[in-house]
């Protein structure tokens, strides 16, 4: 029986060298495509500007995989693959006949299979081209293997093979175990560390260094002693390694996750090496995860950080609750539409300065008169009545903000936010109004961190990149180098938090301005000086309110300590650009300073464009007064009757409903300015009167309906409304009961 056998497997092999022998000749002959063996199915790999690993998404074979050059694979991983697989791989044509004689005399000998004779060339077909492990597989893979040989050189068949192999789980290739294994390279591995990846070759689960310590130490073990045999390495070396523990796993880097699915979607290679910077990175992601600890579990956060000279992102953190909770954090909250709160208003400012309409000493009323019934509110609900433009945008307040858009011009300040770059600013000045400056509209934190690159550039701006290679940038001027400067000058925080005179002050680390949303869903904060732009938000992805969600509370003491960090003890500001002049103003007035104003200060102006009108408050005298003052400062005063009569109540354009049931509105009448009492007229019939900052209450059918205040003076206003009933369903169902 025992003989038969022998026989049979006699039989086998003369015939498998016929077939190779024999039939083996003609399909040699046959062409070979060899794309399968040259392409892959990558995994998208994410590395920082020093070549750092950030994050590697797997493959659409769910694998995860990182082909590379042979000769981006170091020295030793290729010697040590050779030596340890196949030390005739540069001799033999594909198929190693000597190993193949001695295997089959092995086999025989021992009467089972005991030693094979795969070569590199043969496994590399194995493994883009699988087949059953049978006789004719096999010769299938010899003849397979010969062929390949024919028109791929030995070079590429080893880095093809080294981007293939197996290396536990879904691990493929030497590049991607190097990341897994020991978080560098395979360029950069020891000796040590490549002969521990090489050891996995024959079989990667058996010998994994986390499942099977001891097997995979007898693995490696055994294959630096054949290097010490050969002389590769010495004695004291072999000793030095046999006693080397095995390495632990330490996983593939997630950092910049949000940034590496944005640049999947748009570049065509499959690694990426970015401008990011991995040690800034993980700081950030580290630094917001311990911000997020004591906030509700729907609050999340954003930052970037932009390099000012070359647009370049430096760290880029799209949700700052995937480091704990990747499943619930996929949204990148970077590239979401949120409502900008009052992060606009520098870019309104700076216009207007350009214009010549203003300058950062001006003077502009913070109080409710001369807006027609549509008063914002501060965020601390009070006015300030007269306050320079410096103060009211160091402070943020809405009120003035909303007087310097309208002398702007809402067409020309909506303008300037497209220009800027803010894309979804799609419809019509009229529909955005005043709310426009206030956050009334929709902008993504990337989109808000780029417009701040042109006040931060003096404004000049240029798109957002992730590359450093992009050494000359668009670039568009948006703001004269002046009116970004004066803004600068105004948002940093040696003038906002320090009394004393901010020209005796040390070099201030940023300026930065802050953001809180209608109804606190959005909190911001933006820093910039002359080297970096940083933008951080924190709010729900949702859009639902959280009272913690206020700017300078939340957002501004992370984005003051991740500019701290960029910085360290350095400190760098703007020299003052050509186009600004410094003159002595009144302190009271705003204006150029006369003979008789006191306590003059120094304050910008921009060359050729700034107004330059001379105080003229000072210029009264008890026996000829004046009263310089804007109306709606006088009247903030107690002196009502300067400020032109305007309807404020009802608002002009709007509706209003009727209470339900209702057959008419009670609506309140106010108007204010004007002289004396106000009489009022609606749809042409005499309605009653009000004295100055009265209410006259009306009740008004539904209907289109227009009303006219007047005074003595010979002073009116018209308004024109729409009042609509309000209607409701009958049926319990519509009321939202069940059905009996």
């Amino acid at each position: 029986m025992m003989r038969k056998r022998r026989q049979s497997i006699l039989w086998s092999v003369l015939l498998g060298s016929v077939v190779l022998c024999g039939g083996g000749l003609c399909l040699l002959s046959l062409p070979l495509e060899v794309a399968p063996f040259c392409t892959y199915t990558p995994s998208f790999a994410l590395y920082d500007r020093e070549g750092q690993l950030l994050c590697l998404l797997r493959s659409p074979d769910d694998a995860w995989l990182i082909p590379v050059p042979l000769k981006e694979m170091g020295k030793w991983i290729p010697l040590l693959a050779v030596e340890s697989e196949d030390r005739r791989f540069f001799s033999h044509p594909g198929v190693d006949f000597l190993a193949l004689g001695r295997a089959i005399w092995q086999n025989l000998r021992a009467r089972k299979v005991v030693s094979g004779a795969s070569t590199i060339t043969t496994q590399l077909v194995r493994l883009v081209l699988p087949r059953e492990r049978t006789l004719k597989g096999k010769l299938s893979e010899c003849l397979l293997a010969l062929r390949l040989e024919r028109v791929l050189k030995k070079e590429d068949i080893l880095e093809s093979y080294l981007n293939r192999i197996p290396l536990g789980g879904n691990i493929k290739g030497v590049e991607a175990a190097s990341w897994y294994y020991f978080g560098k390279s395979a360029k950069d591995l020891t000796l040590l560390e490549a002969a521990s990846l090489v050891s996995l070759f024959p079989a990667p689960e058996r010998f994994r260094p986390d499942k099977n310590p001891e097997g995979f130490l007898r693995r490696r073990n055994a294959l630096l002693e054949r290097l010490c045999r050969r002389g590769i390495i010495s004695q004291e070396e072999y000793a030095l390694y046999t006693s080397s523990p095995p390495p632990t796993p330490r996983g593939f880097p997630r950092l910049a996750y949000h940034a590496a699915w944005f640049l999947r979607q748009t570049t065509t290679s499959p690694r990426v090496f970015s401008s990011l910077s991995f040690s800034l990175e993980e700081w950030l992601e580290r630094l917001l995860d311990e911000a997020l600890v004591t906030l509700p579990r729907e609050i999340t956060a954003c930052t970037v950080v932009v390099e000012n000279s070359t647009g370049a992102i430096l760290a880029y953190v799209g949700n700052a609750r995937f480091r704990r909770n990747p499943e619930q954090a996929f949204v990148d909250c970077l590239q979401a539409p949120r409502s900008p709160g009052s992060a606009l208003k520098p870019f309104v400012y700076a216009r207007a300065f350009d214009r010549g309409l203003l300058v950062p000493s001006s003077i502009i009323a913070d109080t409710p008169f001369g807006l027609r019934g549509n008063v914002p509110r501060n965020f601390d609900e009070g006015f300030r009545g007269p306050v320079s433009c410096e103060m009211a945008l160091a402070l943020s307040l809405n009120v003035p903000a909303v007087r310097v858009a309208r002398k702007v011009g809402l067409e020309d300040v909506l303008g300037l936010l497209q220009t800027l770059g803010f894309s979804r600013l799609q419809r019509g000045a009229d529909f955005y109004g005043d709310a426009l400056v206030l956050g009334g509209c929709e902008v993504t934190p990337l989109e808000l961190a780029r417009a701040y690159t042109a006040l931060s550039r003096l404004g000049e701006a240029i798109p957002l990149s992730f590359f450093r290679e992009d050494e000359n940038p668009q670039k568009k001027r948006v703001f004269s180098p002046g009116s970004a400067y004066m803004v600068a000058e105004i948002l940093a925080d040696r003038f906002r938090f320090n009394p004393l005179p901010k020209r005796t002050l040390p070099t201030p680390l940023c300026a930065f301005k802050t953001g809180t949303s209608y109804g606190f869903r959005d909190a911001w904060t933006v820093a910039y000086n002359p080297r970096y732009t940083v933008l951080v938000w924190f709010g729900d992805p949702q859009g639902l309110p959280h009272e913690e969600l206020v700017g300078i509370r939340l957002a501004a003491p992370c984005a003051l300590r991740i500019m701290e960090y960029l910085m360290g003890r350095e400190r760098v500001w703007y020299e003052c650009p050509e186009d600004v002049t410094w003159r002595e103003v009144c302190p009271i007035s705003g204006k150029i300073a006369s003979a008789r104003c006191e306590g003059k200060i120094l304050a910008p102006f921009l060359k050729g464009v700034s107004p330059l009108e001379v105080c003229d408050l000072h210029a009264t005298s008890l026996e000829n007064p004046s009263f310089p003052w804007p109306g709606e400062v006088q009247a903030a005063l107690g002196r009502p009757d300067v400020v032109p009569l305007a309807i404020v109540s009802p608002v002009s354009g709007r509706r209003y409903f009727t209470f339900p049931g209702a057959s008419f509105l009670r609506l309140p009448l106010r108007a204010e300015g004007g002289k004396g009492p106000i009489f009022w007229f609606v749809d042409g019939a005499y309605a009653g009167q009000s004295q100055p900052g009265g209410t006259l209450f009306v009740s008004l059918p539904p209907g289109e309906h227009r009303i006219i205040a007047s005074d003595k003076s010979g002073q009116s206003d018209t308004t024109e409304v729409v009042v609509s009933p309000t209607t409701f369903a009958k049926t319990r169902r519509d009321f939202g009961a069940p059905s009996p």
